[in-house]
């Protein structure tokens, strides 16, 4: 399912403005493959397409989780960000070989017209959602966010296939920086711990005026295959959607994972 859509109708109901461009927010880095003593700069960003990102601020009270993962290492971003501020985190590791940034942002709510929400249900191709009678559709949802990176040497990690408790998950099962263009990206995804089937993710990738989107459906396993024909930095995303059972606010919520990585060195 494409979040852009829905968030954007979002962001319009919430500020006022009408129905604007869509938006989706990603994890960025100045750099995601260094070397050893280069400054590691990550960024929350936020744009349609990837394209004219907003890079928008370390707000605490909205985020549950900013963590680097290195090795056995989990550092706790939070003690070292930039609260209020941007970029999220700047700072020289002191470790070599892959790292995975991790951010979860906190549960937020809105309220979408009825048949605006039928709309952006048929273009994101989702299936066996039916609206409530309301003319507003109470929405509820999390947004879980990775990055994958590397800094110097040469030996492949395990970072990228490691489940990290995301309630809505994506790993990769091939080490992107081994791969060259034209080689295929197996991702598997992963709800409450358990493989989801039957859902729609995308690929995204830009360079310059050029964007790509490819599209996959999980499989029983809950995987997605990718030919990813283009070099650099790749956006993995997708976005579930399910009934707010005995909730009182709100009648559905939805979990929005992207995953951030780079194809070859």
């Amino acid at each position: 399912m494409r979040a852009r859509r829905l968030i954007a109708f979002a962001l319009a109901l919430l500020t006022g403005a009408g129905i604007a461009s869509a938006h989706d927010h990603w994890l960025s880095a100045d750099q995601l493959n260094l070397a050893p003593g280069d400054k590691l700069t990550l960024h929350l960003q936020l744009g349609e397409d990837l394209q004219s990102p907003q890079e928008q601020l370390l707000v605490s009270k909205d985020v549950e989780r900013f963590e680097l993962l290195h090795g056995n290492v989990v550092d706790n971003l939070f003690e070292q960000g930039h609260d209020g501020g941007k970029p999220l985190w700047s700072q020289a590791p002191d470790f070599e070989g892959e790292f995975l940034a991790v951010m979860t942002r906190g549960r937020q709510q809105i309220e979408l017209e009825r048949q605006q929400f039928i709309s952006e249900l048929a273009e994101e191709q989702v299936s066996g959602i039916t609206p409530t009678s309301r003319p507003m559709q109470r929405l509820r949802y999390w947004r879980f966010l990775k990055l994958l990176g590397r800094i110097g040497g040469d030996e492949e990690g395990s970072l990228h296939h490691r489940f990290i408790g995301q309630q809505l998950e994506l790993v990769l099962i091939q080490n992107p920086v081994l791969l060259k263009p034209g080689d295929e990206e197996i991702v598997q995804l992963y709800l409450e711990t358990k493989p989801l089937p039957n859902q729609v993710v995308f690929a995204l990738h830009r360079d310059g005026d050029k964007f790509t989107r490819l599209m996959s459906t999980t499989d029983a396993r809950g995987v997605a295959r990718f030919r990813l024909n283009e070099p650099g930095v790749w956006v993995v995303r997708t976005v579930y959607l399910r009934a707010c059972k005995k909730c009182g606010d709100a009648d559905w919520e939805g979990f929005w994972s992207d995953y951030t990585f780079e194809l070859g060195p």
